[in-house]
């Protein structure tokens, strides 16, 4: 029921943490990507900001979720300048939020496959 339905969905979670193999054998096109693909952890990373789901993160939901994540350990000053200057340099169409493609362009450079690892000690 309810339980089992939250385990599936605690498990397709974590499946996106799954650390990438070294085998850098081909892939069937026609397979679906693994959870654990960049650009599926790109997705997943980018749905943690778009609060209401419409493609976009905006200035509001960029501030939102920052506020989350630091806490009290930034004053209200220091938070709004981070993300203005985050999505001001995301921004590349100039509308004010942050779309699906900005944002994964804005992190290319990053190593999300190891940042957005979980290794589980057996």
């Amino acid at each position: 029921g309810a339980l089992r339905s939250r385990v599936c969905d605690f498990a397709r979670v974590l499946a996106h943490f799954r650390p990438v193999d070294d085998d850098t054998g081909t892939r069937d096109p026609k397979e679906p990507e693994p959870p654990n693909s960049r650009m599926n952890k790109l997705r997943f990373a980018f749905q943690l900001y778009d609060l209401d789901r419409d493609g976009k993160i905006s200035r509001h939901e960029m501030l939102q979720v920052l506020r989350l994540m630091v806490g009290v350990q930034v004053t209200e000053e220091q938070l709004e300048s981070i993300t203005d200057r985050t999505v001001q340099e995301a921004d590349e169409d100039g509308d004010g939020a942050v779309s699906f493609m900005e944002f994964s362009k804005s992190l290319e450079k990053m190593d999300i496959e190891q940042k957005m690892s979980i290794r589980i000690l057996k």
